[in-house]
C-alpha cells in the first residue's frame, strides 16, 4: 500500500455522521479520507425535521445559525406549532417554545460535506466500502481498491459494512430494527386539495395508532409535504406497506401514492452500548445512535461523529481512542437514548388501552416531552439543561 492510501483517519460514509468527524478532524489538521458509495448531492429518505439541538450543534460546529440556514435555503421551512392525533383525535395542539425546522437531505447532507471538504478533507464518491479490517483500520472498496488509517469510523448507515467486522450478532443489531415508508405529496398536487386538512397545514403533525410501535407523520417542507409511517420491522414483510395503505387512506390520498413511496432502514432501539473495537469507532445510524420514540437521528449523527473526531485526535496524540469515545457517548449520548427508549415502550403499552393514557400524559407533561424532544431537558430524570433556550424562545 503506498502513502497516497494512508490516513490519519479514514471514514466510511459522507452523511452528517461521517462528514462532521471529516470536518473536525481535517480542521485540527489531521489527513483524512471520506468515501461514500452515492455522489452527492444524493437523495436521502428522511422526515427532515431538525430540533433545538440540532440546530445548536449545527452552528457551534458551522457557524450557521438556523435563521441564516433557512435564508440561504439550506433550510426549508420553520414551523412554531405542533399536533399531535390518536387517529382522528387530537391529542394536543400547541405553539412551541423553540421552532422546528425541515430540510431536505439532499441539500442538508452536500452542505455538511461542503463544510468538511473547505476544512481540508479528502472526498472519493463512488467508492463504496466492501469490506473493514477493524484491527488495522483498512477498508476494501467494491473496486478493490485498499485505505488504511491509524484509526477507522465507521459512519455508513443502519447496513454498515464496518459494523460487520464488528463482533455484534446481526440478530441482536436487528432485532429492534425500524422501517419508514414515505411519499411526497407538492402543494400543487390535485390529490392534496380533498385530502385531511392535516395537509395543508403550516405545522407538523404526528399521528398513533397506525402502527403498535412508532408513529405516522405529516411534515410541511417547501414545495410538498412529507407523509410517512414507521416503527419497528414487523417479522411479515408486507405488514408495515398494508398499515401505511391504511394511513394515506385515512389522510384521503389515492393508492397510488403507496406504488410511489420507498422505504427505508431505521434504527429504532437497537443502539450499541459500544461502539468501538480495535482501530474502529462506529457513529450516526452505523452504531444505532438513534432518538428511540420520535426516531431522531441528524442531530445524534452529528454528535456521535464529533466525538468520533474528538477521540480519535486523542488516539494520534498517544491516547485511548476507544475509551474517550465511549467517555464522550456515556456523558452525552447512551443515557438520553436509554431514557427515550423507557418512555418509548411506556407509551406505546399504554396505547394497547386506547389514546386515554397519552392524552393525560400530554395535558400534563406536554411541555416537557416538547423539551425532551428538542434537547431542552433530558430523558433521563427529566432534569432540565441549563444551556436549552427559555420557554419563550
Amino acid at each position: 500500500m503506498t502513502d497516497d492510501n494512508r490516513y490519519d483517519a479514514v471514514i466510511a460514509g459522507a452523511g452528517p455522521a461521517g462528514a462532521a468527524a471529516a470536518c473536525v478532524l481535517a480542521r485540527a489538521g489531521a489527513r483524512v479520507l471520506l468515501l461514500d458509495r452515492a455522489a452527492f448531492p444524493r437523495d436521502k429518505l428522511c422526515a427532515g425535521l431538525l430540533t433545538w439541538k440540532t440546530t445548536d450543534i449545527v452552528e457551534r460546529l458551522y457557524g450557521s445559525g438556523a435563521a441564516t440556514l433557512l435564508t440561504q435555503g439550506i433550510l426549508e421551512h420553520r414551523a412554531d406549532r405542533y399536533r399531535i392525533r390518536h387517529k382522528a383525535m387530537t391529542l394536543a395542539c400547541q405553539d412551541l417554545f423553540f421552532p422546528f425546522y425541515f430540510a431536505s437531505r439532499r441539500v442538508l447532507d452536500a452542505w455538511f460535506l461542503d463544510q468538511a471538504r473547505q476544512a481540508g478533507a479528502t472526498f472519493r464518491c463512488g467508492e463504496a466500502v466492501a469490506a473493514a479490517d477493524i484491527d488495522r483500520g483498512e477498508v476494501v472498496t467494491q473496486d478493490g481498491a485498499r485505505y488504511q488509517g491509524r484509526f477507522l469510523i465507521g459512519a455508513d448507515g443502519a447496513a454498515s459494512v464496518v459494523r460487520r467486522a464488528f463482533p455484534v450478532r446481526r440478530e441482536t443489531f436487528a432485532a429492534n430494527m425500524g422501517l419508514g415508508l414515505e411519499c411526497h405529496v407538492r402543494h400543487d398536487d390535485p390529490d392534496i386539495l380533498a385530502a385531511h386538512p392535516d395537509l395543508r397545514e403550516a405545522f407538523p403533525t404526528v399521528y398513533s395508532g397506525f402502527v403498535r410501535t412508532g408513529y405516522g407523520w405529516v411534515f410541511p417542507h417547501g414545495g410538498h409535504v412529507v407523509v410517512g409511517l414507521g416503527g419497528i420491522c414487523p417479522r411479515q414483510g408486507g405488514a408495515m406497506r398494508r398499515e401505511f395503505a391504511a394511513f394515506l387512506d385515512f389522510l384521503g390520498l389515492p393508492g397510488s401514492h403507496v406504488e410511489r413511496s420507498k422505504a427505508h432502514l431505521l434504527p429504532y432501539g437497537n443502539f450499541l452500548t459500544r461502539p468501538g473495537h480495535g482501530k474502529a469507532l462506529l457513529a450516526g445510524d452505523a452504531a444505532g445512535l438513534v432518538e428511540t420514540l420520535f426516531g431522531e437521528g441528524i442531530y445524534y449523527a452529528l454528535r456521535s461523529g464529533e466525538l468520533a473526531a474528538q477521540a480519535v485526535l486523542a488516539g494520534l496524540s498517544g491516547g485511548d481512542a476507544c475509551e474517550s469515545y465511549m467517555a464522550g457517548l456515556r456523558r452525552d449520548v447512551l443515557p438520553e437514548l436509554s431514557g427515550s427508549l423507557r418512555l418509548r415502550q411506556a407509551i406505546f403499552f399504554s396505547l394497547r388501552f386506547g389514546p386515554f393514557p397519552l392524552w393525560v400524559l400530554l395535558r400534563l407533561g406536554g411541555q416537557r416531552l416538547v423539551e425532551m424532544a428538542h434537547g431542552v431537558r433530558s430523558y433521563r430524570w427529566l432534569r432540565r439543561r441549563a444551556d436549552g433556550p427559555g420557554r419563550a424562545g
